[in-house]
Parts: C-alpha cells; sequence; structure tokens
C-alpha cells in the first residue's frame, strides 16, 4: 500500500480561482464553458472554450515576477503559491534539493511560440523577440515554479497530451517512493490560444457550437471536443515526512498506473483495451475490488469517441455493478486540455476530505447518441475510495486510485 499523501491544492480554472472556488462550481455542477473573447473566432464553426477571463496574476505574485512569464507560467506559479500556502509547508524551514517539481502539459506556451514566430516572419531573424523564446520550451511552467520559490530538486515535464499530468503525477509518486525526495510540488497546466484553437477548429475535432455574448454555452453529447485552459498543483509527501511536521492532508495516492497503446492518428484507442488494462492494475494495486470504489471519474470530453469507449470498457470492469453506475466527466464542465489531470485530481481529493461527492451523470450517458443533454445527479452518498482513469488521443491510458482510509 502507498504511503503518498496530499497536503495542499492550488487551482487556476475556468470553474473558479482559487481551490474554494473551483469547489463551489463543482458542488453545483456549474460550467466554465463560455464563448472566447481573448481573441477572434468569428471565421471558424466554434466559439467556446473553458477560458478563463477573471486571472490577474498579481493576486498571487508581485509584478517583478510575473512580467516575462507567459500566461501558463503566470497560472501554474499561482496554483503552486495557493498549494504550497495551503499545506503548510515552509520551504525556509525544509531542505530545497529535496523537494521536486514536476509538470504535465500538452503543448506548453502555444501563444509565445505563435508570437516568437509572427516576429520572426515579419522582422527576419534578427528582429525575433528574444524575451519570447524562453516561453516557447514546454517546461518553461515548471522552471518558473521552481525560480520563484527557490527549489532545487529535480526539476521534469512530461508532453503526453490529455494524460500529461498523469504521468507527472505518476513520476513524482516514484520520485516520493524510492526517497528521492520528501516533497514533490505536481500539477499540470495548459493556456487556451488562437493558434491552438484554429489548429484544432482546422482538423474539424472542435464541438460546433457558437453563441452570442451573454447567452449560456451548452455543449451537446458526442459533437466534438471542448477545450479548456487552466492549472492544477498537488503538494504530495511521504508519510513520514508528512508525520513529522504533523500536518492535515486530503487523501492518499494508493495506486498509480500508466500503460501504453496505440491508435489512429489523432484518435483514441479503438476498442480501449489499454484503458481497461491501466483501470484494472490500478484497482488491484490498491488492494481493492470493483465494489469498494465509490467514485469513478473518467476523462470524457464531448467526443464521442473517448466517451463510448470508456462506457463499453467500464461495462466490462464493472460487470453487474454497471447498473445505475454514476460516473463524473469534470471535462464536460471546464473543458479539455493536457493538464486537465490535475484538476480532476484535486476535484477527487477535495471531496474525500470533505466527504461530499461530486456531481455525476449516469455512465449511459457516455454511450448516447449525438446531441444528447446532460442530466446531473447531486444527492449522493460520501465516499472513501475513487478511481480516475483517462485516455489520450494517439495512444495511451493512466488510472488513479485515491483514498481517505
Amino acid at each position: 500500500m502507498s504511503d503518498i499523501v496530499v497536503t495542499g491544492i492550488g487551482v487556476i480554472s475556468s470553474l473558479g480561482l482559487g481551490k474554494e472556488a473551483f469547489w463551489e462550481s463543482c458542488g453545483k455542477a456549474r460550467s466554465g464553458i463560455k464563448k472566447i473573447t481573448s481573441f477572434d473566432t468569428s471565421s471558424l464553426r466554434s466559439n467556446i472554450a473553458g477560458c478563463i477571463d477573471d486571472f490577474d496574476p498579481s493576486r498571487f505574485m508581485p509584478p517583478a515576477a510575473f512580467r516575462r512569464m507567459s500566461r501558463i507560467s503566470r497560472m501554474a506559479v499561482a496554483a503552486s503559491v495557493e498549494a504550497l500556502e495551503d499545506s503548510g509547508l515552509s520551504l525556509d524551514e525544509t531542505d530545497k534539493e529535496r523537494v521536486a517539481v514536476v509538470m504535465g502539459t500538452s503543448y506548453g506556451s502555444t501563444s509565445s511560440v505563435e508570437g516568437f514566430y509572427a516576429s520572426l516572419l515579419e522582422n527576419g531573424p534578427r528582429g525575433a523577440q528574444p524575451f519570447l523564446f524562453p516561453e516557447t520550451v514546454p517546461n518553461a511552467p515548471a522552471s518558473h515554479v521552481a525560480m520563484f520559490h527557490g527549489i532545487t530538486g529535480p526539476n521534469s515535464t512530461f508532453c503526453q497530451n490529455e494524460i500529461s499530468a498523469e504521468t507527472a503525477i505518476l513520476y513524482a509518486r516514484n520520485l516520493l517512493l524510492q526517497n528521492h525526495v520528501d516533497v514533490a510540488l505536481v500539477g499540470g497546466a495548459d493556456e487556451l490560444s488562437s493558434m491552438e484553437y484554429f489548429c484544432y477548429d482546422a482538423l474539424g475535432a472542435l464541438s460546433n457550437i457558437k453563441v452570442q455574448d451573454g447567452e449560456v454555452a451548452a455543449p451537446r453529447l458526442g459533437r466534438g471536443r471542448v477545450l479548456g485552459e487552466g492549472a492544477g498543483m498537488l503538494v504530495m509527501e511521504r508519510r513520514d515526512f508528512f508525520r513529522h511536521r504533523n500536518a492535515g492532508i486530503y487523501g492518499r495516492l494508493i495506486s498509480c498506473v500508466s500503460v501504453g497503446g496505440s491508435s489512429a492518428l489523432g484518435h483514441y484507442e479503438a476498442d480501449g483495451v489499454h484503458m481497461a488494462r491501466a483501470t484494472v492494475r490500478a484497482i488491484k494495486e490498491a488492494g481493492l475490488g470493483q465494489d469498494h470504489i465509490d467514485q469513478v471519474h473518467v476523462s470524457a470530453n464531448f467526443s464521442g469517441e473517448l466517451d463510448r469507449m470508456e462506457y463499453y470498457q467500464l461495462a466490462g470492469i464493472f460487470g453487474k455493478n454497471m447498473q445505475g453506475l454514476k460516473v463524473t466527466p469534470l471535462k464536460y464542465l471546464m473543458g479539455d486540455f493536457g493538464g486537465a489531470g490535475a484538476l480532476r485530481a484535486a476535484a477527487i481529493l477535495l471531496s474525500l476530505r470533505r466527504g461530499s461527492p461530486v456531481p455525476a451523470v449516469n455512465v449511459a450517458l457516455l454511450k448516447e447518441r449525438p446531441g444528447g443533454a446532460l442530466e446531473w445527479e447531486f444527492d449522493r452518498a460520501g465516499s472513501r475510495n475513487a478511481l480516475m482513469t483517462t485516455s489520450t488521443f494517439g495512444g495511451g491510458s493512466a488510472a488513479l486510485v485515491f483514498t481517505n482510509a
């Protein structure tokens, strides 16, 4: 049984800035999906996303600190500030060489990539903006987190599309279990940019919905992905270190499994066999049976392809317990991005600590015909064990099990 505990949570999300606002939206199944206003979408077939339009980095750090950070780096550092404060961990009293920073992101700062490339095309090599270049590398957010807090331990970034944050959590867990570090500041982050959005639109991958100012965005099941952005950070510690400083915990990460897989370019695994393999292994390594799982958090993202695959694999895993099974597709509320796994884990841990599961939907909705509407269920009993599943386009799946036992 794993002895890894989570002691702090930080959230920057379309569902709220800070873990309290985030949890309030989760508890009410309040959507953060809205019309995009940060760039022009008039020529596109879609104009909605889980976008953040009220983020002010000065609430978390002085302007001198974030002046040259990209948007994704600002969100990651802001989330790390809240997570460390929430944990009660004093880095001044901690060996900073024994603290790791591990991040997951799909693309890093795509706005910086776009800006640097545009300046190169417009002004030539000598006119390209040098201050933008450091932010074009995907590991910039993790580096800024470490520099801001003066952390000198291992620093790693994982880019694996939609399981980027889950891979980061797995790696951080291994660093802790192997006693390389005492604390891991781990999370995921992505930013929404015009370049990214235009690319997904050109591929025909987005939900074909356009709304007017003031209208509520209500994506329909199976109509295409809805993108999002945000940052989530967790403070993970070994139990012996946590006991030494006598802090509170949100829960324990008792298993974490990542497996490979194959799929057609731009698509999810067709039969889902590897998603099922990761899930079964995670439950087994947690020392639990399927009937001990109280919450199931799925990675469904309105695409239809992923949603249906998850349904049929869960049916094979839970068998007779599948009837009436409730699942939580948090991306239905905040959109889909590579670092979303950290925010999904944050929602699970907040629910375990407060004894109040996140609202869910009947699992049968995942296989509904395109255009179906969401029906959230709120009146649910408390829980002790939560399963989180994730699959990404291009192949690869992960499963995590958390508990408050």
